[in-house]
């Protein structure tokens, strides 16, 4: 419940990326030493992060996130070395062209940079709204304690912030006493949680969360603004090395094809049937749409291979209109660069996508298909061949393939929707949304029933 209100004032705000905080690392690091940033998101994590998802299944384990954020610093310092050593080499053939010299100190300087720190899993980031309490003309109006109606809020502080590695805003953690110093305590608003897939090249919205007192007053659209933009260079500096290695025959895919978010139904019994339908409004004006794919959750865990969370749907950010999408010709591409989707779709049909009178765009099935697949792979493990699988189940990794969800998903996108080369609707209408889960469900077990009657 909002705090009570008496008055209307403005509100400073920064905003701090936990990935652009952590400092590039070796890959012989062991983790024990916790960058400074590390406090400010478990401060995050406890002020926000709980409160607002009371159960652990609804929320990532922070030991997870800390855990990812490692792996990222490792393989920046890794990107850091490889960088270095192209500018020594390029020096080296301006100034000597000798290309003998060159690749004998290429050779040497190959040896210090670790081969392991690349990872398969997505990348993720944290970014943080905190109050800034500076010293502008009118200070009173941060007091956050005051009885205050939090309204217009300023785009940036006027100040610019900068930290090398440094901890910006974070508090000091007392880890003997397990609580924050006293000592200026940030005033964290809110936050957001994104992650990239590198392998299928889609992004997702986990998070978004304020703090009670800065909720109603616009602050979410340049959080997820934000969001949507930290999104982007994770997938500029983390996906492209990947991409490059891994699918040379690829550059004209976009790095950034799509960006997902997850919001439960209805029947999901977490809110109340109004709270739920005022959710997904919210979502709808962020500009997410609902894509009519028979999404569930992955499980979390590789405890039980059926163990996803099926009362859910899947929404991609698409902040447009059916009007918007017939004139879509005149839509600017930089506009549009988190719907990379769409703009492939209609270089491949333009005319129009064949736009549906019920107001539908359209997406690649394969799209989301492949982000389900890369999800799984994240939980269970990368190596895919049938050779490896078994090695898994032996070590009590179950086989992801086999669970009841994938299945669904797999005939949707193979046979369904013709081998993956079909299209899913993507729904331009505000809520409330169906879901069409249950309805391919019941459509699958009649196929298996009528394969099964054959045999």
């Amino acid at each position: 419940m909002s705090s009570p209100r008496a008055s209307n004032r403005s509100v400073d705000y920064d905003f701090v990326s936990i990935d652009e905080e952590c400092p590039p690392i070796s890959s012989a690091d062991n983790g024990e030493k916790k960058p400074p940033c590390f406090t400010l998101l478990q401060q995050f994590y406890d002020e926000l992060m709980i409160p607002t998802f009371p159960l652990e299944e609804e929320r990532d384990a922070i030991e997870d996130w800390f855990e990812c954020f490692r792996l990222q610093m490792k393989q920046r310092r890794q990107l850091q070395e490889q960088k270095q050593q192209e500018d020594i080499k390029q020096a080296l053939k301006e100034v000597i062209q000798e290309d003998g010299i060159v690749e004998a100190v290429q050779k040497l300087s190959n040896t210090t940079i670790a081969d392991n720190a690349e990872f398969d899993g997505p990348a993720m980031d944290v970014v943080l709204m905190i109050l800034d309490e500076g010293d502008d003309d009118d200070d009173d109006c941060n007091d956050v304690t005051a009885t205050t109606t939090w309204r217009f809020p300023r785009r940036r502080s006027s100040r610019i912030r900068t930290s090398m590695y440094g901890g910006l805003y974070a508090p000091k953690f007392d880890e003997n006493a397990r609580k924050y110093s006293d000592d200026k305590k940030p005033i964290i608003i809110g936050g957001a949680a994104v992650e990239y897939y590198k392998k299928s090249r889609v992004g997702l919205l986990s998070y978004i969360v304020l703090r009670d007192e800065f909720r109603g007053c616009g602050l979410a659209r340049y959080l997820h603004e934000e969001a949507l933009s930290r999104l982007e260079n994770l997938a500029n500096v983390y996906g492209a090395p990947f991409q490059k290695e891994r699918s040379r025959n690829s550059e004209s895919i976009p790095l950034l094809q799509a960006v997902f978010a997850e919001t439960n139904t209805a029947e999901a019994g977490d809110v109340t049937p109004e709270q739920s339908l005022l959710r997904h409004n919210s979502l709808y004006n962020l500009g997410y749409r609902l894509v009519s794919f028979p999404y569930a959750q992955p499980p979390l865990s590789t405890e039980d291979v059926d163990g996803s969370f099926d009362e859910i749907m899947l929404l991609t950010y698409f902040p447009y209109d059916e009007q918007t999408v017939r004139t879509a010709r005149h839509v600017g591409e930089y506009s549009m660069r988190y719907c990379q989707w769409f703009l492939h779709q209609k270089a491949l049909n333009d005319e129009g996508l064949e736009i549906a009178s019920t107001g539908h765009a359209q997406m690649d099935v394969s799209i989301p298909f492949l982000y389900v697949e890369d999800f799984y792979q994240s939980v269970f493990g990368y190596d895919s061949n049938d050779d490896n699988e078994a090695k898994k189940v032996e070590n009590g990794v179950p086989d992801y393939r086999t669970a009841q969800y994938y299945k669904l998903v797999h005939w949707f996108t193979r046979q369904k929707k013709g081998d993956g080369r079909g299209r899913v609707n993507v729904c331009l209408e505000r809520p409330p949304w169906n879901d069409c889960k249950e309805t391919l469900g019941n459509e699958f077990e009649e196929s298996l029933a009528l394969v099964g009657a054959e045999d």
